[in-house]
């Protein structure tokens, strides 16, 4: 009977073995389970409604009504003006006159014009700036998407750690009840167990935590995000190629923005260069008089008049536009000279990050399994100790919870990556 139970035990071991190292060395590779009544919640998904948040949209959409007014409001012209002038003389010569007059100014230098177009430039700066911030958005979305991912992960590695741990445990009170292990056994193998349970429930805390983070950017989308999460935690494939990633940069809308900004400065300064070229008042009207025993009169009049451009009023809105426009300028140099070193390294980091989690989990892999399986045997048949075999199931799962860990960090140097260069986002 002892013979059979343990060659039983023995053909578990293993099987617990593999379901170990699926559990951790795959799942950056296999998508988590989804609870049955909703919607599993992908990284397109979580991307799409951490961007469709209401408030969120109130806010850009708000920006850009801003923008759109201010724009409008600089090259707009003066309404017309409509005057009425009553006169009246007494004594000998009494008479009345009277006045209705209509006068408009026009921009001869076309500075409203100037103003409105450099208003409008700010506002397609502003729409682009709008989208690197949901860039930005979106990176902080996913980056949370595969917190969750990761630590699914590790809480399942964690469960079969402790499942191995408990059917170790049965075993050795059966011997024990036998007569055949020593009651140290006994203390050692349920010493193992509090620490396999600890340590999961730390790993549930912070996935909980991880899903509560999520879940705040989802406004209401991300409940049950924590077993709603389906992904890979591991990136498909390589990164693109540090060429294509470089001229992606061209693209980033932050760059755009800064250009952008840099003409609306630019056109303003011309506006303000203008200065010498007055505004021009057209005045027409009808004139009409009561002139007493001489009668009445009535005609027409017509007038213009310039503003002497005396001097220079528009010296602020110059220097302004200056500094705008050498603030723009700077800031896009700035990114530029960075960015390309950045990127480069990030790329190198990316990769190697890359290549180092696949190779670490297939060698892990194959090396845990077989050395899981080796001691377990042995210690079915009295080769090895008990101790002997909690140390390769822990050994086991620390090399799982490692891969993972290595995983999210070939992630996350991917979401940055894309992040920084624009190319190859969801």
């Amino acid at each position: 009977m002892e013979s059979m139970c343990r060659s039983r035990f023995a053909l578990l071991k293993p099987i617990a073995a593999r379901l170990l190292l699926l559990s951790g060395l795959c799942l950056s590779a296999v998508p988590a389970v989804a609870a049955p009544d909703a919607a599993p919640l992908t990284e397109q998904t979580v991307v799409t409604l951490a961007l469709s948040r209401s408030a969120l949209t109130d806010i850009f959409e708000g920006g850009i009504a801003v923008s759109e007014g201010q724009a409008s409001a600089a090259g707009a012209y003066a309404n017309p003006e409509v005057a009425y002038l009553r006169e009246e003389l007494s004594g000998a010569s009494a008479s009345v006159e009277e006045t209705i007059a209509v006068s408009q100014h026009f921009d001869l230098g076309n500075r409203r014009g100037l103003r409105r177009e450099a208003g409008e430039r700010r506002t397609s700066a502003l729409r682009r700036e709008d989208e690197a911030a949901r860039r930005t958005i979106a990176a902080d979305a996913r980056a949370r998407f595969y917190e969750v991912v990761f630590r699914q992960a590790r809480v399942a590695a964690l469960v079969s750690w402790v499942n191995q741990v408990d059917q170790a445990r049965e075993l050795v009170a059966r011997r024990a009840q036998r007569g055949d292990a020593a009651s140290y056994e006994l203390r050692r193998i349920e010493r193992e167990r509090v620490v396999a349970e600890a340590w999961l429930a730390s790993e549930r805390s912070g996935l909980e935590r991880a899903g509560a983070r999520l879940e705040a950017l989802l406004d209401g989308g991300g409940a049950g995000a924590t077993s709603r999460a389906v992904g890979s935690l591991l990136p498909d494939g390589a990164p693109m190629a540090l060429e294509a990633i470089q001229a992606a940069t061209a693209s980033r809308p932050d760059l755009l923005a800064l250009g952008l900004n840099l003409e609306a400065a630019t056109i303003e300064g011309q506006a303000a260069a203008r200065w010498w070229l007055p505004d021009l008042k057209l005045e027409a009207g009808w004139k009409a008089a009561e002139l007493g025993a001489e009668g009445r009169a009535d005609g027409f009049m017509l007038g213009a008049s310039l503003e002497v451009p005396l001097w220079d009023q528009a010296a602020s809105d110059a220097r302004i536009a200056e500094g705008a426009a050498r603030n723009a300028q700077g800031q896009r140099a700035l990114i530029e000279s960075e960015l390309r070193a950045e990127l480069t390294g990030l790329h190198a980091d990316a990769v190697r990050l890359h290549e180092v989690a696949i190779r670490f989990q297939e060698q892990s892999s194959a090396v845990s399994s077989d050395l899981v399986r080796m001691v377990t045997a042995g210690h079915a048949g009295g080769e090895f100790s008990l101790l002997e075999l909690l140390d390769a199931y822990r050994g086991a799962t620390d090399d799982a919870l490692r891969a993972l860990e290595m995983a999210l960090a070939a992630r996350n140097a991917r979401i940055e990556l894309e992040r920084l260069s624009g190319a190859g986002l969801p």
